[in-house]
């Protein structure tokens, strides 16, 4: 009887461990969501929170590489990453478009890794995570662009103003 319960007990532990694991591990994924939110609230630079983003996925899924590309005018960049990236021996692990609210693209993450493979179903949830945060970075960064355009605008129209003399009647 005691055999029977000690067997009983060593299978229940892996479970257990296992089980504390990914609480931790979700744990560690939701800080690691707030930092980034965090970051993103205070109006860090833009390249430091995708570049946080990319080694949180990098680390959390192992052997590949990430990085994020803006559409920025140049078409050819993300062949030029592509064929970069096979002539070293990369395979294409993910490629995700990063897209606004109102469904507007705003950029690429694109993953590498040493092995041919596809991400499993968990870490298709992981590469979707991200994808949201870096969607959510990348228009903050372009709102907070598009007020300090319209401020210099309506304060360079406001400072001629002052600078003029007063009418007088």
């Amino acid at each position: 009887m005691a055999d029977h319960h000690e067997s009983r007990t060593r299978r229940a532990q892996p479970e257990f461990w296992r089980d504390q694991h990914c609480n931790d591990s979700r744990r560690s994924q939701l800080a690691g969501e707030r930092h980034i939110l965090e970051l993103i609230s205070l109006g860090a630079p833009l390249s430091g929170i995708l570049n946080k983003l990319c080694t949180a996925i990098d680390c959390q899924i192992g052997n590949v590489v990430s990085l994020v590309l803006l559409p920025d005018g140049d078409e050819n960049r993300l062949c030029s990453v592509s064929r970069s990236a096979t002539q070293v021996g990369l395979h294409l692990f993910s490629s995700r478009d990063i897209l606004s609210r109102d469904r507007v693209f705003l950029g690429t993450l694109e993953m590498y890794g040493c092995d041919p493979r596809r991400p499993t179903p968990q870490e298709y949830k992981l590469i979707q995570r991200v994808v949201h945060l870096a969607a959510i970075a990348i228009q903050r960064h372009e709102q907070e662009q598009d007020f300090e355009r319209s401020s210099k605008h309506s304060s360079s129209g406001m400072g001629s103003a002052l600078e003029r003399p007063p009418f007088i009647n």
